[in-house]
């Protein structure tokens, strides 16, 4: 078990979403550390995503950034601790009126670029900046000149349970997922009708989260694929209790 910081997050993944913005703002590319350090270019994007990173590896990718390995666990934890774990009431309805604007900050906190949105969505420079603006607004983001902004979240920051940004994503999933055609090959599915105990609905719960944060690794991954290689996918995954009679009843 990796210890957690208040938002959820393991040290582990703090560290390295801080090496990886000092990678970004250096412009040093995986494939410049690959060629350093004599490795593929897959085995460094798969080390960064936390699988099988070894301390000696963390360092020696450190000091290809320039830092020490003390120097960015102190930052990592400076930006977490002084960054919002929850949002008020005032900023989910402000997402919740805005969900083109909730989609962009869900992106943002994803480490996506203003830049990489505007070209994904195709927006003219007035359009992200109406985007960000209203982010800023609300006091989600700081914006800079050329559209660069600074997060004033955590990466999950915790939602109301029942409150205005909770029940719009629900009400829109639900309309998505109800016209889902379950015989379209590129739709993927499963079913599993079993009795679980308590316990075990815990360790499916912590399989849910692993699955979430598995398909994240692998969509950073595609990023570096060329345009027209990927396609965006909705995963929703529920488990609900059932009276299995309802699949032979009349």
């Amino acid at each position: 078990m990796h210890p957690k910081n208040l938002d959820g997050a393991t040290d582990e993944t703090l560290l390295l979403a801080e090496l990886k913005r000092l990678l970004k703002d250096r412009n040093i590319r995986y494939c410049d550390i690959a060629e350093q350090l004599n490795v593929s270019e897959t085995t460094i994007k798969r080390k960064l995503t936390g699988h099988g990173l070894s301390v000696a590896m963390l360092e020696s990718v450190c000091s290809i950034a320039g830092v020490r390995l003390i120097d960015l666990a102190e930052l990592a934890a400076r930006r977490s601790d002084t960054k919002i774990h929850a949002l008020s009431i005032e900023q989910e309805q402000g997402l919740a009126d805005a969900p083109f604007t909730a989609f962009i900050f869900l992106l943002l906190r994803y480490d996506w670029t203003p830049r990489e949105i505007q070209q994904e969505f195709e927006l003219d420079e007035p359009g992200i900046f109406l985007h960000l603006r209203r982010l800023e607004k609300l006091r989600l983001l700081d914006l800079f000149p050329g559209n660069r902004v600074r997060l004033l979240t955590v990466r999950h920051p915790e939602w109301i349970p029942g409150g205005p940004l909770r029940r719009a994503v629900d009400d829109a999933m639900r309309r998505h997922f109800e016209t889902m055609d379950f015989h379209d090959p590129q739709s993927l599915w499963q079913l599993e009708t079993v009795k679980l105990s308590r316990g075990s609905i815990d360790q499916l719960r912590q399989m849910m989260a692993s699955l979430s944060q598995r398909m994240r690794e692998l969509a950073t991954d595609d990023r570096s694929l060329p345009a027209g290689q990927t396609d965006w996918y909705s995963m929703l995954y529920v488990a609900r209790l059932t009276d299995p009679r309802i699949f032979w009843a009349k």
